[in-house]
């Protein structure tokens, strides 16, 4: 749970690039991990941003990452963790549904590595959704690629289009194959749905550990969880029905969600 060259490029981006609203919610209280050799890279990112200090002023003595989202302007900043080792704000466990008291609350959560750690996934998102305020952000650094004895997951660009856009309504804002080294490049990955499914599948993942980083925001099209399924597999499953005669079926009925929102 830390924020290295890889997520800190991308919250310096966000907080840039959008009004600050609310406060924010980290899973896990976030420490920072940046090597001595990219911080002069973060340096350049800062000033092209238009913020007037470097990336050594970001950093706190006990490690953690408070002071960054501080300083690049969000105006609170909170941590959940089951355990109080680490000097978390909210006790919680995120198997467990989050009490009512922080439904609606938090303008950004972030998961900077939290959420491979949780075995419940379906209870740890819909937590996400219920604290997430109406025009909120999830913003997710998490496991992608090469990350094999790290946690219980590894997730799938189909968990950003399959749950959040097309299962709860979200708006996807980016959705990344982030390597965590700068000797390979971002790569935006596209919404599944529609598309040839080997064109997605043979896609090139860089040898070395690569994140699923994604921002989905709860915008006017959001609404309560419904049935996930992947995407590539409805287009399928609703062609086969549609040759079999069967127009009405509920797949080719979500075949048709899919592409109203893509």
């Amino acid at each position: 749970m830390a924020l290295d060259y890889a997520s800190a490029k991308q919250i310096i981006r966000l907080a840039a690039s959008m009004p600050i609203k609310g406060e924010v919610l980290m899973l896990g209280r976030q420490a920072i991990q940046v090597r001595p050799k990219h911080a002069a890279a973060l340096d350049g990112i800062l000033a092209g941003a238009g913020y007037d200090f470097t990336f050594a002023d970001l950093l706190q003595e006990d490690g953690f990452s408070e002071t960054l989202f501080l300083k690049l302007g969000f105006p609170s900043v909170l941590s959940m963790d089951l355990s109080d080792y680490e000097g978390a704000d909210i006790l919680h466990d995120l198997n467990d549904p989050v009490p009512d008291h922080l439904y609606g609350r938090f303008g950004i959560v972030f998961d900077g590595g939290t959420t491979e750690h949780v075995f419940d996934v379906a209870t740890t998102m819909a937590n996400v959704d219920r604290m997430l305020a109406p025009g909120g952000i999830f913003v997710s650094c998490a496991p992608g690629n090469n990350w094999f004895t790290h946690g219980f997951y590894q997730f799938s660009p189909e968990l950003v289009y399959g749950y959040w856009k097309h299962g709860c309504g979200y708006d996807v804002c980016s959705c990344l194959m982030l390597p965590e080294m700068p000797r390979d490049k971002a790569r935006e990955i596209p919404d599944p749905a529609g598309l040839n499914h080997d064109a997605v599948a043979g896609t090139v993942v860089p040898n070395q550990r690569v994140y699923l980083y994604y921002e989905v925001q709860k915008g006017p099209w959001a609404h309560p969880y419904r049935r996930a399924l992947q995407t590539d597999y409805v287009a399928r499953w609703s062609q086969h029905d549609v040759a079999q005669g069967r127009y009405d079926s509920p797949i080719v009925a979500r075949r048709h969600e899919h592409e109203a929102r893509s």
